[in-house]
Formats: C-alpha cells, structure tokens, sequence
C-alpha cells in the first residue's frame, strides 16, 4: 500500500478535488476523519461488488481496507475491530471518510488509471460532491464564475481555512441600501450553488459583509478556483480552471461588480487593482470581444479603463448585477454617448493619415477641433505635441492653441477649405445610439444569473 505522500492522485491537474480538500498536515494522528471530510458514497453497491471479488467475504475485505488504511496514513489503531465497526456504521449509512474512500479504490484498483476512475465513481454523482448537506461543484456553471470573481473582488478567504467573507459598502445611506441587496443576492446564490446557508450583517454603518464558516468550502475555493488564503490583492489572477471557457465571462462580471467602478457622471467605467496580472488578463479579455481600453500603471496600482464608446458593447458582453451600478448602466444607454468618433476615412488615404484624423473634428464654421486624447483625459502634452507636428506636417496647415483654465489647453485649425476636406473625406458619428426600452429589457434579461 502506498503512502498519502506517494499517492498519484496527488499529481493530478486542479481538476482533481482530492488533494484540495485533503492536506498532510491533517494526517497527523487518529483523529484525521475529525480533520478530512465525511462524503456522501455514491456507489455502495459497486463497492460490497468488487471486495467480495477480490476478497471473497466482504467482512473480510473491510478489515483489510483498515489495515491498508493505517499504512497510508502512517498511523497505528489502538483496535482494528473498533475501528472497523465504526467505519461499518458509517458505510451502512451511505457514508464514508474521503480518506478511507480513496484507500479503498487504491485496494480495489488494479492500476492507478483504474483506482482513480473507482475514487471518482465512490464520492462523485453528477459531477457534486455532497458533504452533509453540502455540495461542491465539479462541473463549474455561470453562477459560480460569477461568485468566484466578486471573492477575487471583495472576498476574502480568511487563514485559518475556515470562513469566507464578501463585503460591500457606501458611504451614502440610499446607495448603502443597494449594497444590502447586493449582499442578499449573493447569500441566495451560496445556498442555490452550494446549499449552504452564511450569515449577513452590518459590522460598520458603511458596509454589509456576508461570510460562511465551512472549512471544505473554504479549501475547494482555494484550491478549485487558485484563491490564495490571507492576502490576496496582489497575486490574484483568473482560475485556470474558468480562464478561456463559455462562462469565463461571469468571473469577470462577478469582478466587476465588486472591484469595478462606475461613475455616475461621466460616462466611464474602470477597475483597478493591486494585481497587474488580473488586469491584464482583464484586458485581454475585452481584446479578445472587442472592447476598447485603456491601461494605467504605476508601480503598486493598474488601473483599466473603458470609454463611452466602448459601454454599449460592455453592456452587451458584461453588465452588472449589482443593483447600483447597473442602474447607472441603464441610465448611460438610455441618455446614449456625449461625443462622436470617426466612423469612416477615404480609403485612398495611407495608413499615417487615417491615424491622424483620428484626432481631428470638423467644429464650428471654420474650424477644425484637434482631439488631445481619443477619450476625455487630460492630454499628455508629449503625445499632443507629436500629434499636432503630424498633422502640420501632412496638410500643411496651421495650428492655433487657445489657452484656457482647465485641465488642458485647446489646439484649433482656422481654415474654412480644410473643415470642407475634412467633412468630404471622413464620416464621425455617435459610437453607439440611445436604447429603446425594449432594448434595454432584452439586456436585463440577458444580465439574469
């Protein structure tokens, strides 16, 4: 009989739930089963088939897999009849530690391909297992992409292995109650996944926080999904194991109603993190669907950015279930985008002219606007003055700035003959149009988890 150090089961990719839910330190002594689940067996039968196969009395069988059991776990019984009797009771109840299970199907197995596949045919029922009244998900839906990304966001999984904790809070009274709601939807959303009930309160008068006190919860989420126990802010990234599926969108949704912000004012939404590698993949992400963004960094912060124009498809792909900031979403696509962006260039021209209009609006009479930025930013005098000499440069006109007491100054072209060349030879319009309400009830339906 091998040892729980040599199992190879162990080696298995995340996939398998054993060595997340089983640690060496908890093998210490007897008392292991106080410290590794009890799990539901899901196929007794098989179990009684195959030892009175092999062993020829099933009685018999049993006290070997006691006998194998205390070579794998490096541990002597006191009494291999008591503690046959007391693994007996259990086994007549459908139940059995994961432990003994996994030692059992290394007895009945006649190789590690077989054993492994008998270890997941004992515990595993429509890809759950069932701790107690717990259940632990295999097979990873929407809804748990989705809570995986608001612990990635606001959650916690606290040292111990025991609990886990999701805030979320505001300042403002009114907004503090959609915090509230928050909160009880995601309490709905542990008991529909994983049927298990936690606790919501009010620690302080700015915050809601929800946690659950459930070790094999606590372990499967750090060892399923890569969420580090303690700290996480700056290591955090998406789960190999959600990154690149159908419901990889979730996760990010889930992060995004946590982490993400969404400005009532001015029409941008924007995430940042301690993590650089989670925005990264954050913005790989929305490449990947198209949405445009903007990335700011500093040493200890990334900072992601999405434009007005980009909010529709955000909406489309994303959304938010918070119920604060999906009111706020709903009022951007109802209100539409504030500026236009260029829709349509000559394609007789090349490719360092077509970039250069890029900035470039035809504005009142005779003036053509010089866009610092192609999004409401502060213009970074630099870029702004690289591109003004491009634009002199190809159309040989000339630049005016006008001074003024804001962030950033204004650059115009006076020429009545250049806003005609530009309106003849470009197309700008809205990025996106104000939804309808029908067209904003197929969104909220969309958003459902």
């Amino acid at each position: 009989m091998i040892s729980y150090k040599k199992d190879p089961l162990l080696r298995i990719d995340r996939k398998n739930v054993y060595r997340g839910l089983v640690k060496y330190k908890d093998l210490k002594d007897k008392n292991f089963t106080l410290r590794t689940p009890t799990v539901d067996i899901v196929n007794k039968e098989e179990i009684i088939r195959l030892t009175e196969e092999k062993y020829g009395d099933f009685n018999e069988g049993f006290r070997e897999f006691i006998k194998n059991l205390e070579e794998y776990v490096n541990i002597k019984f006191s009494s291999l009849y008591k503690t046959k009797y007391r693994y007996l009771q259990l086994f007549k109840k459908n139940k059995g530690n994961i432990v003994f299970l996994r030692v059992i199907s290394i007895c009945l197995g006649k190789n590690n391909k077989e054993n492994h596949k008998l270890f997941d045919n004992f515990i595993i029922k429509n890809q759950t297992i069932r701790i107690d009244h717990l259940i632990l998900p295999l097979d990873i839906n929407k809804r748990i992409s989705y809570i995986i990304g608001v612990i990635v966001g606001d959650g916690h999984l606290d040292k111990l292995e025991r609990r886990i904790e999701i805030t979320d809070g505001q300042s403002d009274r009114e907004k503090l109650k959609l915090s509230e709601e928050f909160i009880e939807f995601i309490s709905k959303l542990f008991n529909k996944e994983f049927n298990i009930n936690g606790r919501i309160y009010k620690p302080q008068p700015t915050y809601w926080k929800f946690y659950v006190h459930n070790k094999w919860l606590s372990r499967y989420f750090n060892h399923y999904f890569e969420i580090p126990f303690g700290e996480k802010s700056g290591i955090i990234g998406i789960s190999k194991n959600i990154k690149d599926t159908t419901n990889e969108k979730y996760f990010w949704r889930g992060l995004m109603d946590t982490d993400g912000f969404i400005s009532k004012d001015k029409k941008r939404i924007s995430i940042k993190s301690k993590s650089h590698n989670l925005v990264n993949q954050l913005e790989n992400f929305f490449k990947r669907n198209r949405i445009t963004t903007k990335i700011v960094k500093d040493k200890k912060i990334s900072t992601l950015n999405i434009f007005e124009e980009g909010i529709y498809k955000y909406s489309k792909i994303l959304g938010f279930s918070h119920p604060r900031k999906k009111n706020i979403l709903i009022d951007y696509l109802k209100k539409g985008p504030s500026y236009k962006v260029l829709k349509e260039v000559n394609p007789d021209f090349d490719r360092q002219t077509r970039e250069v209009l890029k900035y470039l609006r035809p504005y009142k009479n005779s003036l053509v606007y010089i866009k610092q930025n192609l999004h409401h930013q502060k213009g970074d005098t630099k870029k702004t003055l690289k591109i003004i000499k491009n634009i002199q440069k190809i159309f040989k006109v000339k630049v005016t700035e006008v001074n003024r007491p804001r962030l950033n100054n204004h650059f115009y072209i006076y020429s009545e003959n250049f806003r005609k060349f530009i309106e003849d030879n470009t197309t700008y319009d809205l990025p996106w149009q104000p939804l309808n309400k029908k067209e904003i009830d197929v969104l909220l339906s969309r958003w459902k988890l």
